[in-house]
């Protein structure tokens, strides 16, 4: 079995009929159902009943069609993407992103992006969603990556979500929290936190129905700062509570100089980031590149970030 069988069977699927399969492939009926043919023969399963007026998918053809669909896709924006790195040459990019991103997600995609387009020039502005929707619309930036939750009504925007994270609680080794066995949300209350000086209202609202939870994110805090990598740092140095995503704090967990807690958080409580460009502007070749890394690295990256255990 190989790429080309797999593309006249997706489109022999798709028409339902040799005659109009061919046509599209550009390819004789004779080659078109030798192919097929060959690729039952390969399988050895039967993949289409043979009908008077075309083909109809068996069950086992229809399972084949959901996964060559998404394969030969998968496939095509590996060539797209090669096709990019190729035509990026001496490109520069301008992007924007929120503070918790240039503090984990956006460090790990430049240097990805340095492995095969190492000639790219970057300029990364950190800051908040609402500064950098201004931004964006005066053609300052070429996109940012920001939580969304505040952008999504906005109708010259062009948006894709990236995977959500929940957001956890977590202390600096050998924590008083730490020695209980079940520490409870009205825990959390005895302790002050860190906090960015910004957060969206719709978070604001999750937190105000639970009253168990710091309330006044910004006013609480005992360390507020739109720095999210220095609010870290302070975690990990004091008893200060600290509200973050796990891909956030991966490498301060692998060092034992942040701990999570095992407490029962309300699941709206999670990230909402997104990419966000114009509708009206294509992006440049070099731009694309960059919000592609950006996307894949956050497939793998959040991923691996919402894995990592509790330690209690």
């Amino acid at each position: 079995m190989n790429l080309k069988q797999l593309q006249h069977f997706v489109t022999l699927a798709e028409s339902g009929n040799v005659h109009k399969a061919s046509a599209r492939l550009n390819i004789s009926q004779p080659a078109l159902s030798k192919s097929i043919r060959t690729l039952e023969e390969d399988l050895d399963v039967v993949l289409f009943e043979r009908l008077s007026r075309g083909v109809r998918l068996t069950p086992v053809g229809q399972w084949l069609l959901s996964r060559s669909s998404s394969l030969l896709s998968d496939v095509q924006q590996l060539h797209t993407e090669i096709d990019l790195i190729k035509r990026q040459a001496n490109g520069s990019v301008r992007i924007a992103a929120g503070t918790v991103l240039c503090s984990s997600l956006i460090p790990i995609a430049l240097a990805r992006l340095r492995e095969v387009a190492a000639n790219v020039q970057i300029a990364v502005e950190s800051g908040y969603w609402d500064q950098q929707k201004h931004m964006l619309l005066n053609g300052e930036i070429d996109f940012f990556v920001a939580d969304s939750r505040e952008l999504e009504d906005i109708i010259e925007f062009e948006l894709v979500q990236l995977p959500a994270e929940p957001i956890c609680v977590y202390v600096r080794s050998g924590h008083a929290l730490l020695k209980k066995k079940k520490p409870a949300l009205s825990d959390l209350q005895r302790y002050p936190f860190t906090g960015l000086t910004k957060i969206p209202k719709e978070l604001e609202r999750v937190l105000a129905m639970y009253p168990e939870l710091p309330a006044g994110m910004l006013s609480a805090s005992a360390v507020a700062s739109n720095d999210f990598g220095l609010l870290r740092a302070s975690a990990a140095l004091t008893d200060v509570l600290f509200f973050s995503p796990p891909s956030a704090v991966q490498d301060q967990i692998r060092r034992r100089e942040l701990v999570r807690l095992n407490l029962p958080l309300p699941p709206q409580l999670q990230t909402h980031f997104a990419i966000v460009w114009l509708k009206s502007r294509q992006l440049s070749t070099s731009a694309e590149l960059m919000k592609r890394t950006i996307m894949e690295c956050a497939l793998q990256h959040f991923q691996t970030g919402t894995s990592l255990p509790a330690s209690v």
